[in-house]
């Protein structure tokens, strides 16, 4: 049994030819039908902006390639020559540990982005919801998440913010810990404010206020971020009351002057002010800095921040690699072993439920029972099957390959959706 993939990505194809293979949840339904139809039993599609991958779980990898690549042909009407030109593939070792990296965020565009992770859970609950995955596939991609678990924890990768949007959030958090009391004002209603608004909602600022020279620009954002829009004219007494200012104009001239800002520094008693500028040409005149308890960080300062935590994280990224080449040695120990946990719940729980039927059955036919017969029997009946459970416990312990497990199961009556609930709940 090989793991084996089939994509394309950021790095193998241009935007337009990705753009062709983006596969929405309806669309890998379908294909996961057709595929299924062909004789595909496990396949997951792992389908985002920068890449669309197909996993296979296969003993005849080259026969179900082909019939996969037929499919996408077919289903994406696109030419032989782009699949050729574009895809790559990937088998056993090299597929795992590729699966690996793109889980940790190693292969993607940010290195060590997070959403990437649950990217890869949501490819494999639509697996999962279109029944194609199975014994195998529950296993890798199980192993996947916790590996990924681990990097994150035993690593840095992920911790430090890059772009300038998130990187504002994160200095505000530094200067005052907590957002959850603080006001904010923002000046400009443009893309980059939305973005950096957002970042600060998540992070539960009290109160957003929003100014613009055009006052229905900052009305439609108020409403979208939920804020509240002002008049531009209310700029300067604002200035005295919040905690946080973000401007991001297209003013070719300071909007915010040292002396107006100190003026406003002088009526809040020089409590502490925090200005993001984030536009370019600058809104904010440098001098402000020299202000007491005003805190002034530009485009620049935020993009240099960005840059060291980069380095950062690819020093991280180097830790990361040695643990997923360290687990993808482990990978023919995962193909050969089964988790026998939940098979063994499943055993002793089966095992239980027919027993304590049967003790119900034989005192329903003894005309006076008491409680000293009841614990007779169910002393008995729990004696003799625990006995009988030990050895298939015992065999399914020392030998959990394929063969064995899939033959235990049917003996049980194992199902499918038993071992998937399992997965979940380990995923979650």
């Amino acid at each position: 049994m090989q793991i084996v993939v089939l994509g394309l990505n950021h790095k193998t194809a241009p935007l337009e030819i990705r753009e062709k293979f983006y596969l929405n949840e309806e669309k890998i339904s379908d294909l996961t039908s057709e595929l299924k139809r062909r004789g595909i039993r496990e396949v997951v599609f792992l389908s985002t902006c920068n890449r669309t991958e197909v996993y296979l779980f296969s003993e005849e990898p080259e026969v179900e390639l082909a019939l996969v690549k037929d499919s996408l042909r077919e289903f994406l009407k696109v030419d032989e020559s782009i699949l050729n030109d574009h895809t790559y593939r990937l088998y056993g070792e090299d597929a795992y540990r590729h699966l690996l990296f793109v889980a940790c965020g190693l292969d993607s565009m940010v290195i060590g982005e997070p959403q990437i992770l649950g990217q890869v859970k949501e490819a494999y609950r639509i697996a999962t919801f279109n029944n194609s995955t199975g014994f195998f596939s529950n296993k890798i991609f199980h192993r996947v998440f916790s590996v990924a678990k681990r990097v994150r924890t035993e690593t840095k990768i992920g911790y430090n913010p890059l772009s300038v949007s998130s990187m504002a959030c994160e200095m505000a958090k530094k200067i005052f810990g907590n957002l959850k009391e603080k006001k904010i004002l923002t000046i400009g209603a443009g893309e980059m404010t939305k973005i950096a608004l957002k970042h600060f909602k998540k992070e539960g600022i009290a109160k957003v206020y929003i100014v613009n020279r055009t006052f229905s620009n900052a009305k439609k954002l108020a409403e979208e971020i939920v804020g509240e829009a002002l008049p531009f004219s209310e700029m300067e007494r604002l200035l005295t009351e919040v905690d946080l200012i973000l401007t991001s104009t297209g003013s070719q001239e300071f909007i915010l002057k040292k002396e107006t800002v100190l003026k406003a520094m002088r009526i809040r008693k020089f409590k502490p002010l925090f200005i993001i500028d984030i536009a370019l040409p600058r809104d904010v005149d440098p001098d402000v800095n020299d202000i007491e308890n005003v805190y002034l960080f530009n485009i620049d300062d935020l993009k240099e921040l960005s840059e060291k935590h980069l380095k950062d994280r690819m020093n991280e990224a180097q830790r990361a690699k040695e643990i997923i080449e360290e687990e993808t040695k482990k990978l023919p120990l995962i193909l050969d072993h089964f988790d026998t946990k939940p098979l063994i719940i499943h055993m002793i729980n089966y095992a239980e439920t027919m027993r304590k039927n049967e003790v119900k059955k034989a005192l329903k036919k003894i005309e006076s029972p008491n409680e000293a017969l009841y614990e007779t029997l169910d002393y008995l009946t729990r004696s003799i099957v625990k006995k009988l459970l030990h050895p298939y416990i015992e065999l399914v312990k020392r030998n959990p390959d394929f063969e064995t497990i899939e033959r235990v199961k049917k003996l049980f009556r194992f199902e499918k959706n038993e071992e998937e609930a399992y997965c979940r709940n380990e995923r979650e």
